[in-house]
């Protein structure tokens, strides 16, 4: 394993060249965390090379041609295909890879690259259950567990499994994505809708999309969702404390302190000023029309 750190980009990570005994399909994998500044020199390699990006923007240079990958896309590099980045990276970005000889992996290993190289393949987007794959891959190759290279195998084949999908399905549905926001961002969405009874600082969303900074996830989230995340999980609060008033043994208050309002009245204000009545009337005509449309 090769360790890499240098302060002045600011950039870490690790690589493994050959890293498993008797798993010759497996020619290497890294991982690294890169800051502005950071530029990577033009290479190649002898098979298959795939990366995935989980966080960030990348315009990378593959012989002649620019390329640019966003957060949750997967690059596919040919065998012996020169590739390098374009431009130093203009906010932090997260990349997972891993080396791949197609031929050792049988059928479906001989599958995949044909159906790479017959639509000459290069980003596909929405690839976010690939990142668990290729970090399984790497637990396992640093931890000398029995029976690692069967695992590890299994891992590899899962993950020709999912590139195929997506190549059936990008060549179905062109730029389609799995999700509507980046992963970071959904990541976040996901949490607070899992959590709709409390206040969540920005830096716990921040560090559930796995953003260092919380200023630059508020940024992303805002761009992509058009409203902050504080904004976003007031209303998701509002909607659930709205069908909490349902429940006719609570009284508004307690729904209101059940759903981190800090108190009837902050929370009959918020209800007033997005559904355009009071909680009381609006429980009061719900209760008595459970089968009509219960929003205003």
């Amino acid at each position: 394993m090769k360790v890499f750190r240098d302060s002045r980009l600011f950039i870490s990570g690790f690589y493994y060249e050959d890293p498993m005994e008797g798993l010759p399909a497996l020619t290497h994998c890294g991982e690294a965390l890169c800051f502005q500044g950071h530029r990577l020199r033009a290479h190649q390699h002898t098979g298959f090379e795939i990366l995935y990006l989980a966080r960030g923007g990348i315009d990378w240079k593959v012989r002649t041609q620019t390329f640019p990958q966003k957060e949750g896309d997967l690059i596919v590099f040919y065998p012996r295909e020169s590739h390098g980045t374009v431009n130093p990276a203009c906010e932090e970005t997260h990349q997972l890879w891993i080396g791949l000889d197609l031929d050792h992996l049988g059928t479906e290993g001989r599958r995949l690259a044909r159906l790479l190289q017959r639509g000459n393949a290069r980003l596909l987007s929405g690839c976010h259950a690939v990142e668990s794959v290729l970090r399984a891959i790497v637990r396992q190759i640093i931890t000398p567990l029995p029976g690692r290279k069967a695992v590890v195998l299994g891992y590899l084949r899962l993950l020709m499994t999912l590139v195929e999908q997506h190549l059936r399905l990008e060549k179905e549905m062109p730029g389609t994505s799995a999700l509507p926001y980046s992963y970071g961002v959904q990541k976040a969405i996901s949490y607070m809708e899992h959590h709709p009874t409390r206040r969540i600082p920005l830096s716990e969303l921040a560090a559930v999309a796995t953003f260092r900074q919380p200023a630059n996830f508020c940024a992303r989230f805002r761009q992509e969702v058009g409203e902050t995340p504080a904004a976003y999980h007031f209303n998701l609060r509002l909607a659930a404390a709205r069908d909490g008033l349902l429940q006719p043994d609570s009284t508004i208050t307690e729904v209101a302190l059940r759903f981190g309002f800090s108190s009837s009245q902050h929370f009959s204000s918020a209800f007033r000023r997005t559904f355009g009545t009071t909680p009381r009337l609006w429980r009061s005509r719900s209760l008595l029309s459970p089968d009509k449309d219960k929003h205003p």
